[in-house]
């Protein structure tokens, strides 16, 4: 059984570029609203932008400041914040570290982390987002 969001007036879709960016609620320790969330199988972690997240959450400084590559392989992004957020989709509410960067195209990245711990699988064809339900049941391990 599948959580399926294939609403066509929530997606942007690009299919040349194989993305999909989809508007969902995002909560965090101070509060929540509705971000505009790219699924990104090429990002190995998820991100948030920092001005978007200050009033949602309390975030938290990394150990040691962390730098990522960017997608065209040759700019790099450095950040010091990490910072826990809830994101609701397809019903399913869904929680991970998203590193906090201050500039980034979108209000948010889901990266291939949080979709392999989650298993969120995109079909891109269709433009939906599709969750395993059985990801709603919190288990011990």
């Amino acid at each position: 059984m599948q959580g399926v969001i294939d609403s066509k007036s929530l997606f942007s879709y690009g299919k040349n570029m194989g993305l999909i960016i989809k508007k969902l609620r995002v909560a965090g320790d101070k509060g929540e609203r509705r971000l505009q969330i790219l699924f990104d199988t090429g990002a190995s972690a998820s991100f948030v932008r920092r001005d978007v997240v200050d009033k949602m959450a309390t975030t938290l400084k990394l150990p040691s400041p962390q730098t990522y590559t960017l997608g065209d392989g040759v700019g790099r992004l450095r950040v010091n914040e990490t910072v826990v957020l809830y994101v609701l989709i397809g019903g399913i509410e869904i929680s991970d570290n998203f590193i906090v960067a201050p500039r980034l195209s979108d209000e948010a990245i889901i990266g291939a982390n949080t979709m392999q711990k989650w298993r969120i699988k995109l079909d891109l064809e269709n433009e939906r987002v599709i969750i395993d339900k059985r990801m709603a049941r919190l288990l011990l391990a």
